[in-house]
């Protein structure tokens, strides 16, 4: 008896740390998610995750697209999302989607964010083409958005599935991929509001470094939360959160065609046993707000709104 006691005193520690808590059911910010203007060769196929081994169907349509889209926003509470260019997508719900753009001609740009038809310069994806966040062509890109005070998201890595480079990604390279390229803008902008999406993944430990010097970088979580096998996005999560930076990660989806995408990418993340229950709200929605400036009335809306469903 006596022997048995000292085994179960022993296993508390373990049983503490591994505890978990409970699953946040709030609003929720996605601040990546996307549109697709021209069909993929995807659609209507699987594709199988070959670091994961899961397999998802991908929507059938562009229509099946939006459709999906929307209706897993609405399941999961999801109620801002940063979508990349698409004025259909922003008609049919204006006070849920933001609309983002990060590449293009810089004039139409102005016009856009000054006339509010664009409210985030994401994504930025110039590393699909080898050139990196401190090449001199992108400056002008974030003196505007620093400028007119828009929010960026910049994608550094990954580019593409495992692989990509050889799958039709041909300017994707690892070595492109380093976060600390992003650096030099930070120094050069320093009023600028950005986010890395994908969290930098997977330079930790340079993130760290990262977020300790610039206090105004932000990351989202992307496509980390449901392509990345869940020990090594937990792992990831983990040595953000014990860093002290659990204030400036955000939740993204990056849903692109794949069904499955929200459903496992909110799991992996309430499943986390690292992670307080006002850490995941934090994840989930309140660093976004902060970040993109939400009024107390606008956060007081989207609570009751979760609350109702």
């Amino acid at each position: 008896m006596r022997c048995a006691l000292l085994i179960g005193l022993s296993l508390l520690p373990f049983v503490r740390a591994t505890s978990q808590s409970e699953p946040y059911t709030g609003p929720i910010i996605d601040m990546h998610v996307h549109a697709y203007q021209e069909p993929s060769p995807i659609l209507g196929k699987q594709f199988t995750n070959s670091l994961t081994g899961i397999t998802y169907s991908a929507v059938p349509s562009l229509e099946a697209h939006k459709a999906w889209t929307f209706a897993k926003m609405a399941e999961h509470r999801i109620v801002k999302a940063v979508v990349n260019y698409d004025p259909e997508w922003e008609a049919e719900d204006p006070e849920r989607i933001l609309l983002g753009r990060g590449s293009g001609d810089l004039e139409t740009l102005r016009r856009g964010f000054m006339s509010g038809e664009l409210q985030v310069m994401a994504e930025m994806t110039a590393y699909y083409s080898g050139v990196q966040a401190d090449d001199a062509e992108l400056d002008p890109y974030f003196e505007l958005a620093e400028t007119l005070e828009v929010p960026v998201g910049y994608h550094i890595y990954p580019g593409g599935p495992p692989g990509a480079l050889y799958a039709g990604y041909s300017g994707v390279r690892a070595e492109n991929a380093h976060p600390m390229q992003i650096e030099r803008v930070l120094v050069a902008h320093p009023k600028l509001k950005i986010y890395i999406m994908h969290a930098g993944w997977p330079y930790l430990e340079d993130m760290k470094a990262l977020m300790y010097a610039h206090p105004q970088l932000y990351v989202d979580l992307g496509v980390i939360n449901w392509g990345l096998p869940k020990a090594e996005f937990h792992s990831f999560l983990k040595g953000l959160m014990d860093a002290g930076f659990g204030k400036r990660i955000m939740y993204g989806t990056d849903q692109m065609v794949f069904q499955g995408a929200f459903d496992q990418a909110i799991a992996n993340i309430n499943s986390a046993p690292f992670l307080s229950l006002e850490q995941k709200a934090d994840i989930f929605y309140n660093n976004a707000a902060t970040f993109l400036g939400l009024s107390p009335e606008e956060i007081e809306k989207h609570h009751l709104q979760a609350g109702k469903k």
